[in-house]
Formats: structure tokens, C-alpha cells, sequence
């Protein structure tokens, strides 16, 4: 009976380790295999005289019976000398089998680094991923905590609207961590593509015998040293290998629930209850000083001051709002009602200002995002009463929203880290016809208790 051994230990980190700590590793078992199945083909058993002698047999000239003494570099094969002076080989460059088995050795240690250097890329961009996808599957499982906090402190009734939320948040990390996955595997089959070519190569190094070695490079190493090469140039000493890890990248995590996440009773809430117009947030504009410009009292209202002329029909002036927002997640509703021609977005660079995002309703081609100037068409068949304006500092990101339904309209980001501020213009005079205010919705929550 065979005795028990006691614990053995750790090859790399020396910690002792028994039979039960054991796992399976597939990737290691697959490798192991690919190990074996490679050696087993270069295997010579030297007491078996039937495979030596079939080994000597394919090493001997195949058309002179003459033993292959000689590479050709051009073809890069072996040859006897009567092959040398032949007209097959006229003009060619040959070298001893050893000084020639050397070189294309140096060629294969070439390729091994190359290989080691990018596999050990792979390997940590590996690591990454998987940091980033667990990075992704926490955020989630917060999220979905608090979700159910706040859902807790609602009316029973929106206990449906919790499950709907939760499932929207499903299939957002489901999404997120499949493309994510999607990647993970490609690099991950990369590496194993290349780990295998690493092991196949560094094994044929082991071969001592120059012969048998240039016979394997003849087979095999040319062939496989050749693919791994750009394509502009194959030629021997070229060493310029195609990289298979300058296309890849790790990507990050991007699970976001936008409102959901910072405002979600809000939103959730003016989903149900539609005829309440409540905002969590509210603001004071500016009062610019201009003859054309009306801002109400406590300044949430804006519009274009009552005119006895048709001149400057085009002056289209606005403001902006007192306050600024450099951080945080912030939520304003902005009353539009039934006018024909207006503004409203945000102003990055409060003082210099830097950029601007801004949607406008135009009399003559409707709903447009504009950013930096730049124009773009929005194809929407809603026209909302209010517009709702979600700004996103942390992720320097504005979103409007048809608050009647609380459908998004546009999302953009931004560049800039300077503060803030809501630009409101009240559009084009259209005598009188764009007379009524840009107003500010505005609503105190009862801090009372229940």
C-alpha cells in the first residue's frame, strides 16, 4: 500500500498545498495538451532502431541517396552537395547545416520575445477586463439596492414600477457585460493563439540536433515565423511581426442609469402622476438689463418685451441663469407651452463662454440640438408643454426630456470642466405671436411628516 504524502508546496509561491486544494484548470489543461501532442511529433526514440533508421532515411537526399549536409538559404531546405551543383539550385546561397541551424534559431528567438512581450500584454489587459467587468457587476448590485430604498419610500402602487426599473437595469448590465465579454473572449483567444505558438516554438529551441531542427524549421517553424510577419515584407531577416494587440483595447465600464440613478422618485413619480408639474431644483435668471427682454419678479420668467415696431424682428436676445453647477447631478423643467420659437440649454464657461448646448424649437424647421454651433435635425413627433434639461456634471453629460412623458429627446456631452449655467432665450418676436414667457417650474417639497 502506497504511503500518504503529506502537503506539498507551490512551485512559484512556495505555499504548502494538499490534494483537496487542487483545481482543474482548462486553459492550463489545454495547453498541456498542445505541449504533449507537439513533443510526441518530435520525439526520437533512439532505442528503437526501425524509428531511427526511417529518421536517417529522411534525412538522406531523396533523389541522390546522399546525406543532407548542406542548407539552401534561398529555398531554406536541406540538400546534398550534388543537389548543390544542380541546375535547380544554380545561383543559390548555401550554408553549413549547423552555421545555418543557428541563424534560423536567432530568427526563432526573435519571434519567441516578440510573442512572450505580447502575450504578457494580453495577459494583463486580461486582468483589466476582469476588473472592469466585476467593477460593472457591483455597480449593479448597488444600484439595485438602492433602487429598492427608494422604491420602499413610495405609495405600494409603484411596487410595478420598481420591477420595470430593475429590469430596465438588467438588460443594461446584461448589455454592458456582453459586450464587455465579447472583448474579454477575443483577447483571451488571442492569448491562447499565441500561447500555443510561444510553446511550439520555444520547445523546437530544445532540438539538438541541427539536422533535425532545420528539418522541423523546413516543416513547421518557416511556415508559422512567416504568417507572423507583415505582409509588406516576408523576406528572412525582416523581423517586423504583426501585431495582434495594437488592435485590442480594455474596455471600461459604462453601466448608467442616467436619472434613474440620482432622481429616480422624481422621474418616477411624474410618470405616474402627470398632472403634478413639480421640479426638484429651482433657479433665478438674470436680469440683463435689455429694453427687448421682460424677466419677471423672483426671475422665473422670461420673455420678449411688447413692441410698437417691426424693427429688429430678428433680435433674438436671452439669459442665463444666477447660479452656476460644477458638480453633482442636476434636474430643471422649463415651461414652453404653445410657443412657436425658443431656446433652452446650457452654457459651459460661465464667464468666457466656452461652449454651449442648446435645443431650440425654430418657427421654420422645428426641433433642433445645437452644439457649439453646430446644428443638428431632431426627428420627434411630440411637442412637448415642458422640456426637462438633466445635467450631468460628473459624467459632463446635458439630457432634454419631453416632461410631459418623461421621453428623452437628446443627450450630449461635453468637454469642458468649467461651471454651468441654464441659458433660456425666448425666441423670435413673430409680431406678437412669441409673446408668452419661458417659465421656470418651481416646487417645494413637503418637508413635513407624514
Amino acid at each position: 500500500m502506497q504511503a500518504s504524502l503529506g502537503p506539498s508546496a507551490c512551485p512559484e509561491c512556495k505555499t504548502p498545498y494538499n490534494e483537496k486544494d487542487l483545481k482543474s484548470s482548462r486553459l492550463l489543461r489545454n495547453m498541456t495538451s498542445t505541449v504533449r501532442e507537439h513533443l510526441a511529433e518530435l520525439k526520437l526514440d533512439k532505442s528503437t532502431s526501425k524509428e531511427g533508421a526511417e529518421m536517417e532515411k529522411m534525412l538522406m537526399c531523396s533523389e541522390h541517396d546522399e546525406k543532407l549536409k548542406l542548407f539552401c538559404e534561398t529555398d531554406q531546405k536541406l540538400v546534398c552537395v550534388i543537389c548543390r551543383d544542380g541546375d535547380k539550385h544554380k545561383g543559390h546561397v548555401f550554408k553549413p547545416v549547423k552555421e545555418a541551424a543557428q541563424i534560423n534559431k536567432g530568427e526563432l528567438k526573435n519571434a519567441l520575445g516578440f510573442l512572450a512581450k505580447e502575450n504578457g500584454q494580453l495577459d494583463h489587459m486580461i486582468q483589466q477586463q476582469t476588473t472592469e467587468i466585476t467593477k460593472s457587476e457591483e455597480k449593479s448590485k448597488t444600484l439595485s439596492a438602492q433602487i429598492s430604498a427608494q422604491f420602499e419610500e413610495m405609495h405600494q402602487f409603484l411596487r410595478q414600477k420598481e420591477n420595470e426599473v430593475k429590469k430596465q437595469l438588467e438588460k443594461e448590465e446584461k448589455k454592458v457585460t456582453e459586450f464587455m465579454q465579447n472583448n474579454q473572449s477575443v483577447i483571451n483567444r488571442r492569448f491562447m493563439e499565441n500561447k500555443e505558438k510561444e510553446i511550439i516554438l520555444q520547445s523546437a529551441l530544445e532540438i539538438e540536433q541541427p539536422d533535425h531542427f532545420l528539418q522541423w524549421w523546413n516543416e513547421k517553424g518557416l511556415p508559422m515565423t512567416k504568417n507572423m510577419k507583415q505582409k509588406a515584407d516576408l523576406t528572412p531577416s525582416n523581423l517586423k511581426f504583426t501585431s495582434r494587440v495594437k488592435d485590442l483595447t480594455v474596455l471600461p465600464d459604462s453601466l448608467f442609469l442616467g436619472p434613474h440613478e440620482t432622481h429616480l422618485q422624481f422621474f418616477v413619480w411624474k410618470e405616474m402622476l402627470g398632472s403634478i408639474k413639480p421640479v426638484p431644483e429651482s433657479l433665478t435668471l438674470k436680469n440683463p438689463g435689455q429694453s427687448y427682454l421682460k424677466v419677471s419678479p423672483g426671475g422665473a420668467r422670461i420673455r420678449q418685451a411688447d413692441r410698437g415696431t417691426s424693427l429688429y424682428k430678428d433680435f433674438n436676445p436671452g439669459t442665463v441663469s444666477e447660479e452656476n453647477f460644477q458638480a453633482g447631478q442636476h434636474y430643471w423643467e422649463i415651461e414652453v407651452g404653445e410657443k412657436p420659437d425658443w431656446t433652452v440649454g446650457v452654457k459651459i464657461g460661465a464667464k468666457s463662454a466656452e461652449s454651449e448646448i442648446l435645443l431650440h424649437l425654430k418657427h421654420t424647421k422645428g426641433y433642433v440640438l445645437s452644439c457649439d454651433g453646430k446644428d443638428s435635425t431632431l426627428n420627434t413627433r411630440d411637442k412637448p408643454q415642458k422640456i426637462g434639461l438633466y445635467l450631468d456634471c460628473e459624467k459632463m453629460q446635458v439630457s432634454f426630456y419631453n416632461a410631459d412623458n418623461m421621453s428623452r429627446l437628446a443627450q450630449i456631452n461635453y468637454k469642458s470642466k468649467q461651471p454651468c449655467c441654464l441659458t433660456l432665450i425666448p425666441g423670435l418676436y413673430l409680431d406678437g405671436k412669441n409673446s408668452d414667457p419661458l417659465t421656470v417650474c418651481s416646487y417645494k417639497f413637503n418637508t413635513g411628516r407624514r
